[in-house]
Order: structure tokens, then sequence, then C-alpha cells
């Protein structure tokens, strides 16, 4: 089957929906750890790796420094040799990007157009088009699209998949791998006699296990929750502590995806710091915005950096002031600084490529700005978290930071719980500060090995 047949799909609407299945597909990649399914959706991971190195790509238009490509790619788990054969090559087909090599087929130089020829949905699908991917892959990317804006019984779920064009032993298979991966979920509901396919990490107007988890509550904890879910809506990057309510009912929240977490952890002093901001999946971005990049939550982890550096920063080490300044003078000027705490405070931030650090001399550092639109809207989520109008922006002169973030939990791995890593976050952090020596020598057409 072509991936455009889609049936009684619009090819338009078809093609907006698998890229937009795609991206939601790799925020959950790196939790899953069936080898065998991997290997099954590797076209599916693939897409999404080559995607996920596009997007952290995304504003820095013509990059004539090879490792910084290179490095790049490592933030987004793409080997070396997968990067030159099969990424480069396939992101340059859809149009993405733009590179050159030498006669012994090394990278010499690459431009991005990420947004561009297409916003981001867009050119996720023509990069899995591109790959061809397998109807059963289809399928599953059909699942989960379905299970994420209603929750159908199973003989529903799949009808709406062969609608599509697909066979009803491949619905059934691409149904097997949604659940298999954790993104769609499957209960038995005694009212309809059958089960119930619906996806737990997308909001939706009825979810059973939405509708279960608050049916079972007593009414002034539902009462409570229910507030909790509002002030997310309306303040985004909340700390859970601000809003309120019983803990373990908000873990419960958390878990069946009524609201979603992020943490920021830091060990500096010889402490361990660590603050937790929730978010309502409601503030979504829309499909067609060149910024759905938020899909791999880029404006979450800008918005929970800079609250962190306001809340969590120790004293004598250099606090955010005033946070909306520090960001509004960061998009006037398309820098800030220079201030010694820049060159430590940013790591997450600029393996995404949301910022690039530039040193400076006498140890400190300037901030400059990459993704405009991801600060920009982070901007707008920004002045909500704090209860602030346009109005209320002022300048920052200057600048004081906080104290090095060292780890960002997305919503995906709030929900599953995961452990910290210590091993994964040391390799993490060498490779950042790889990544940014290259990001100054690009800016400055060094050679490595100058003096």
């Amino acid at each position: 089957m072509s991936i455009s047949n889609t049936g009684n799909v619009s090819p338009d609407a078809s093609q907006r929906r698998l890229g937009r299945a795609v991206l939601f597909l790799q925020q959950q990649a790196p939790l899953i750890t069936n080898n065998v399914v991997r290997a099954d959706i590797e076209t599916l991971l693939l897409t999404g790796s080559a995607m996920d190195l596009a997007a952290r790509l995304k504003g820095f238009g013509r990059i004539d420094r090879p490792e910084l490509v290179r490095q790049f790619a490592r933030q987004s788990g793409v080997p070396e040799r997968q990067l030159h054969s099969q990424v480069l090559p396939v992101l340059k087909q859809a149009d993405v990007i733009d590179y050159k090599v030498d006669i012994d087929g090394g990278l010499t130089h690459l431009e991005e157009f990420v947004g561009v020829t297409g916003n981001v949905i867009a050119q996720t699908f023509r990069v899995l088009d591109k790959l061809g991917p397998t109807n059963a892959e289809l399928a599953l990317l059909h699942s989960i699209e379905i299970a994420s804006w209603a929750p159908l019984t199973q003989a529903q779920h799949l009808d709406q998949i062969t609608r599509r064009g697909l066979k009803e032993s491949e619905a059934l298979e691409g149904l097997k791998y949604s659940l298999a991966v954790s993104i769609n979920q499957r209960i038995s509901s005694t009212d309809l006699n059958e089960q119930v396919v619906f996806n737990p990490h997308v909001w939706g107007t009825s979810q059973v296990s939405i509708a279960k988890f608050l049916r079972d509550l007593p009414p002034n904890e539902r009462d409570a929750l229910l507030g909790i879910c509002e002030g997310a809506t309306k303040r985004p990057g909340s700390t859970i502590e601000r809003l309120g309510g019983d803990a373990s009912i908000v873990k419960s929240a958390r878990k069946v995806g009524l609201i979603q977490a992020a943490t920021v952890k830091s060990s500096t002093g010889g402490r361990n710091l660590s603050q937790t901001y929730v978010f309502s999946p409601l503030i979504q971005t829309e499909d067609d915005q060149a910024t759905t990049t938020e899909a791999l939550h880029f404006r979450k982890l800008f918005l929970a950096h800079i609250l962190f550096g306001k809340e969590k920063a120790q004293a004598g080490y250099g606090r955010i002031v005033s946070p909306v300044a520090l960001v509004s003078k960061l998009l006037r000027t398309g820098a800030v600084g220079p201030a010694t705490n820049i060159g430590t405070d940013y790591h997450m931030l600029e393996a995404a490529g949301v910022v690039q650090v530039q040193e400076s001399s006498g140890g400190r550092a300037f901030l400059k700005l990459i993704k405009e639109d991801i600060v920009r809207d982070g901007l707008d989520w920004l002045n909500a978290s704090l209860g602030n109008t346009p109005s209320g922006v002022g300048s920052a002169d200057v600048l004081k930071l906080e104290n090095v973030p060292g780890t960002f939990v997305n919503p995906e791995r709030d929900r599953a719980a995961l452990s910290d890593d210590g091993a994964s976050h040391e390799i993490l952090s060498s490779a950042v500060l790889e990544l940014r020596k290259e990001a100054q020598r690009a800016v400055t057409h060094q050679s490595p090995f100058s003096r």
C-alpha cells in the first residue's frame, strides 16, 4: 500500500496525522526496551531520530563545521556511520537540509531548511515517505493518532485503521505495537462489555482512565484536583507546591496523564537540587505551526530551566531576578551577557540547539539565541506562569543567572518513573562540552588545531 493511500481520509489530513504520530512516537522511543519491537518499527524510529536531529539544527543556517553536526547527532542518538549512510541522505531527499561532501565522502558543510520548505510535521512526513515504512508501521502510526483524539472500543479502533486502506490483520498488528510501546492502553469496560483503546498521554474529552480516576476520588479531592488542572492551564510551569493538593493524588494524576510534569535537577555546592513544574496537555501547539518542535519538549525544557534559575538557585551563586526581562532581552538583542555562570548553566538547552554559549574573556560567556520560535513561545508561557502581562516586561541590563541544571525529566520519563542514570548523565555532560567547543569554532571559523 502506498503511504499516500489513506482510504476516506484526504491526503493532506493523512500526512499531518502520520507526521504528528511519528513525533509522538519519538517522544516515547527512549522508553521502548523490547528489541524485537524496536527492530520491527525501525523505519519509524529512524524517521524520528532524523527529525530530532533536524530540530536541533534549526536556526543554525549554514554550518561549516562538520563536527558540530556530529555532536548534535550524538544528542539525537544517531551513530556517526548511520548519520552519513542514512540520516543525512534522507533529510536531503526530503528537502529538510542540503549538504556537500569532499572527495573522500567526508561532510564539508550543511545548510538546514527546518520549517522553511514546510512545517515540521510536513517535513516529517516527507522523511517517512522517503524511507518507506511497512504497512504494519503505518498501522501503528494510525493507531497512535486515532487513540489520541478519542477512546474507542477495540472494534471501532480497528475499523478506523482499516478505513485508511489497511488490512484487518495489519490494523491488529499496528494496535499490538502501539500497546507494546506503551503509547496506547487497553482496558475492559463493563458497560460496553468490550475493551476500550485510548492514549493516556493526550488530553481527551472522555478518556476512560481519567474519567474512572476522577470518579473514584472523594468529592473534595476531585474538586481540589480539578482546581490544580485549571491552574496548570492558566499558569504553565507552575510548581506542584504552588498549585497545592495532596501529593499522592497529584502523583496519580501525573501517571494517568491528566497533568504533565517536568523536572529539572542539579547538583551544585554539594547539594542535590530539583524542582518539578506542571503543565496541562491542553497547551500543546497547533499542528500546522513550524513550532511543532514542541513535540520534543523544547519549550517545556526552556521554561523549566528559566523558572529553575529563579526559584532554586543557591544564594551567592547568582539567581535570575527577572526572568521575563532576561528572556525579553534575549529575544530583542539575540544575546545576553557576558556572565560567568552562562558558561555552565545551559547544558540541556545547548544540547537541544535552543541557545548557544560563546565564551568571552575572564571566564565569562554570552548566551546566544538560536531557536527564536521556542524562546518567543516560551516567553508567552513565562508571562502566564508568573501572572504577568506583556506590558509588564522591562529590560535586563544586569544578568544574574542560576547554577547548572544537570538533568531534565520530560513528561514521558516522569510518567515512567525512571531512576537517574549517573553514568549516562556523565556521558551527556561530556558530549555537551564538545558540542559547545564545536559551536564556538563554527562561529569563529577556527581550526580545531589552531592555538
